[in-house]
């Protein structure tokens, strides 16, 4: 079995064991300032996990929940089991699974799995991305005053407080802005044109590997909040559909 097959699988898998728990009480656990887990969170990534290791044990691992590559592996996978926590928590229903799959520390494979909605998000280096097997292409927007953005929020007050200097620039020029609570739906929903920009200013590697792909896969760009290259260890991105890129770079500067 391929990689992008594997991570299919890990991530309906993954989806499952949410939606298994979903109607139930939620076992919620702090594991910080404004950063929760939830049993939900413990057995999805067990159920990736567990086909992951199964298919490819040479394999390195980097999960939200614990886990960091304890080899020199080539190829690492990339896993955020439950991509919105607090709205899962909440009974918000936007939350995802998010897989991706790094080689050398480039971005080859992409899946986001929203299981409420069984949208499934595919991407593969140098072939394109999909949702649900229908292609995806970024939006044509190209006027700044009709753009859609999506954002979500940092938990560190000062960079949150950076953030909304940063979104009133934005609101003073774009259409308007929407949050849904996963960085890795967020990026997804500009791959396929119903956003047209998304940014974040601290994101860890799982929260925006397998989004981000998804992005360039489907025509759009991703760099850092000023501009310079972006990769997935980064904590800041903007990634847009391309036309209105440079325009939303000179907001964030601002």
């Amino acid at each position: 079995m391929n990689l992008l097959d594997t991570a299919i699988e890990a991530a309906r898998a993954a989806g499952q064991e949410i939606i298994r728990r979903w109607p139930q009480e939620r076992d919620v656990r702090s594991k910080g300032f404004r950063d929760i887990v939830t049993d939900a969170d413990l057995a999805a990534q067990e159920a990736l996990i567990a086909i992951i290791r199964a298919r490819f044990p040479q394999h390195g691992i980097l999960s939200e929940e614990g886990l960091a590559p304890t080899n020199n592996a080539d190829t690492v996978w990339v896993l955020d089991p439950l991509d919105g926590t607090t709205n899962y928590a909440r009974r918000l229903p936007s939350f995802s699974v998010s897989v991706a799959v790094a080689r050398r520390d480039a971005l080859i494979v992409g899946v986001v799995y929203d299981p409420l909605r069984d949208y499934i998000f595919c991407a593969e280096r140098g072939a394109g991305a999909t949702w649900n097997g229908q292609r995806l292409h970024v939006s044509q927007v190209d006027d700044l005053g009709q753009a859609v953005a999506g954002v979500d929020f940092a938990r560190e007050p000062a960079i949150r407080s950076s953030q909304m200097a940063t979104m009133v620039v934005c609101s003073e020029r774009i259409r308007t802005f929407r949050s849904f609570g996963s960085a890795a739906l967020g990026l997804c929903f500009v791959a396929a044109g119903w956003l047209d920009a998304y940014f974040h200013l601290s994101l860890a590697p799982w929260d925006v590997a397998a989004g981000a792909l998804m992005v360039t896969e489907a025509g759009g760009a991703i760099t850092s909040t000023d501009g310079k290259p972006w990769s997935y260890t980064q904590p800041r991105c903007l990634a847009t559909n391309g036309k209105l890129h440079s325009e939303f770079l000179e907001l964030m500067r601002g």
